[in-house]
């Protein structure tokens, strides 16, 4: 599968976050992630997913389990499942790769539902 720049599917969420799937198979999707300064996600967890969040730009402060870390570009974190984890973006512009196996349904609605509204 090759996905082009301009067939990426993007959604504007919360915060101000957005989220351009990038792609996906039949157990494993990626998204970029870009946040404002400030934006928050709220510490959660996933019962059927395992999710790794690797940072592209910016700075971040992640939350895995009991653990709190700065993020920059070129570190990784992995949440395995029921892992309660937060991220807030501490610079304007900051993003992440989101990779979540197996793949997530609901964000590929999500993303062909906002596709449909632009």
């Amino acid at each position: 599968m090759f996905v082009e720049k301009n067939e990426i599917l993007k959604t504007e969420m919360a915060d101000g976050v957005v989220r351009r799937m990038l792609g996906y198979g039949d157990k494993i999707m990626a998204c970029e992630m870009i946040f404002p300064k400030g934006a928050y996600v709220e510490p959660h967890c996933h019962s059927n997913h395992q999710q790794m969040v690797y940072v592209l730009r910016g700075k971040f402060e992640l939350q895995c389990g009991e653990e709190k870390r700065i993020m920059l570009p070129g570190n990784l974190c992995y949440c395995g499942y029921n892992e309660i984890h937060a991220t807030r973006s501490l610079e304007d512009g900051s993003a992440i790769l989101d990779v979540h196996t197996p793949l997530r349904q609901d964000i590929i609605d999500d993303s062909h539902a906002a596709q449909k509204t632009q």
